[in-house]
């Protein structure tokens, strides 16, 4: 019981297992979504409504989302944390071709089965652990983002960590597409910033919207004519959080010791 019951919490309120994550696991992951994922060449942007519309079936939300940031924003470049299967970059380098895109992921096997599916992604991934000391050898972006990563991490203060390093790789802007039921992403991302955690001078936070409904954390260098987001209660929209999740999340997030303090 005591095996099962550690199994369980690994699972969903800790660092997710990746071994156990391949091309089934997606497959079942995007049956269970909202909305399946537009399939390439089926996307287009338009400029005037900031939109991504999709010439056959529905878009995911989340990837309209990520797609309709990058379209609005005109980033040179853009690097994914945990690009898993190379979906979204795979998309939005059919939908924006001018851009140059990378990404990164801890899983070999996640790179691989990007590879297999979307061939033209050789040559542009690589292993990265967002929660190991920052690497200079990471691709630096005008736009980096996350989809689904940040809400696994949990062990001490591994997501600190991450927050810190996906700030510092992005040259201006970061785009967090997350459960924002996990942590309490607005507070941390403060936190780190004014006890002097995070690379940038100066931090915007704001709130992101996609057309099909999803919600994102846009980090910005300079201030945007977008929603200030000052609490998590604004990105979570009305949306009951979800106590265990934020218990668990605090009990890493208690470990920290923020800025230098003189003794």
């Amino acid at each position: 019981m005591k095996h099962l019951f550690y199994r369980r919490r690994k699972f969903f309120d800790d660092d997710f297992d990746w071994d156990t994550y391949g091309q089934g696991t997606s497959e079942r992951r995007l049956k269970r979504a909202v909305r399946p994922m537009a399939a390439l060449g089926q996307l287009s942007f338009d400029p005037e409504s900031g939109t991504v519309q999709s010439g056959a079936g529905e878009v995911h939300p989340n990837q309209q989302l990520i797609l309709e940031a990058i379209g609005k924003l005109q980033p040179a470049t853009v690097h994914e944390v945990g690009c898993g299967g190379g979906t979204h970059l795979a998309t939005a380098k059919s939908l924006f071709p001018a851009i140059g895109f990378t990404g990164g992921d801890r899983g070999a096997g996640q790179l691989e089965l990007a590879i297999e599916q979307h061939p033209e992604l050789k040559g542009h991934l690589g292993l990265q652990d967002v929660t190991m000391p920052f690497c200079h050898q990471w691709p630096r972006a005008e736009l980096v983002f996350t989809q689904a990563v940040l809400m696994h991490i949990h062990t001490a203060v591994s997501h600190f960590v991450a927050l810190s390093n996906i700030v510092r790789q992005a040259q201006k802007f970061v785009l967090l597409v997350e459960n924002y039921q996990c942590h309490n992403f607005v507070r941390d991302i403060e936190t780190l910033y004014e006890t002097g955690h995070l690379a940038w001078e100066h931090l915007s936070i704001h709130r992101i919207d996609g057309s099909g409904g999803a919600r994102g954390i846009l980090l910005s260098k300079t201030p945007l004519d977008l929603p200030v987001l000052r609490t998590d209660l604004q990105i979570r929209d009305g949306d009951e959080p979800s106590i265990r999740r934020l218990m668990r999340a605090d009990e890493g997030s208690l470990r920290g010791l923020f800025g230098f303090d003189p003794a």
